[in-house]
């Protein structure tokens, strides 16, 4: 799932006392963030499985630091103290935590059995919804179109411009992880996954107010 994560932020980002949505992303996709430098740093570990399911030619074999249950709970913890240290708003590290959880059970959800409970044991889930393309590509669209749909009607953004273009370079980039062929590479997979900063500085920006006018 790709854009399945980025809706859950735009649903949750409900009105201006909410954190910002560069942090909801963050939150949606920290999981994923700290997937590809651990691939990187030789920690965990993927392969070029065309195949592997329907809908992904990975295979995600090692990947008990960043995507297992236990440690889903321990990236939502530590966000959400992290942002209460900083801001004092529990509400919202409340909200950032669940967030970060949503991401291993959106997870859950589309993967095969390849989600570790914990580093510690060799049990893998899955519910494997990526293996019924059809229902996985409805669903997963429907709920980003769901976002985004809301989040326009609010009054978050200062830049309606920026907001739908980065909505059609989410779709672009969707469709892309679809339909085209295999990677060359694990690294390649790696080093492009850590381009998601790029969509998360895009998020800061649409909602960056802008300088008031003499």
């Amino acid at each position: 799932m790709f854009i399945g994560h980025f809706a859950v932020g735009l649903l949750s980002k409900k009105d201006n006392t909410l954190p910002s949505l560069a942090m909801m992303f963050i939150a949606v996709q920290l999981l994923d963030l700290i997937w590809p430098v651990l691939v990187l740093l030789g920690i965990e570990s993927l392969t070029i499985d065309p195949g592997n399911t329907a809908l992904t030619h990975l295979s995600f074999d090692y990947y008990p630091y960043s995507h297992s249950l236990l440690m889903a709970l321990v990236w939502s913890v530590l966000l959400g103290v992290v942002y209460l240290l900083f801001t004092k708003n529990r509400r919202r590290s409340l909200i950032l935590g669940g967030l970060v959880m949503s991401h291993w059970i959106l997870d859950f959800i589309t993967h095969r059995p390849d989600l570790p409970l914990s580093p510690f044991t060799d049990i893998k889930v899955g519910l494997g919804l990526w293996n019924y393309p059809v229902l996985e590509i409805i669903l997963e669209l429907f709920l980003f179109g769901l976002g985004v749909l809301l989040y326009a009607r609010s009054s978050n953004f200062k830049r309606k411009i920026a907001f739908w273009a980065l909505v059609v370079f989410l779709i672009v980039v969707h469709m892309m992880n679809i339909f085209s062929p295999p990677p060359p590479n694990t690294m390649a997979v790696a080093w492009s996954a850590n381009l998601m900063w790029i969509i998360i500085l895009w998020a800061w920006w649409i909602e960056k107010r802008r300088p008031a006018r003499a």
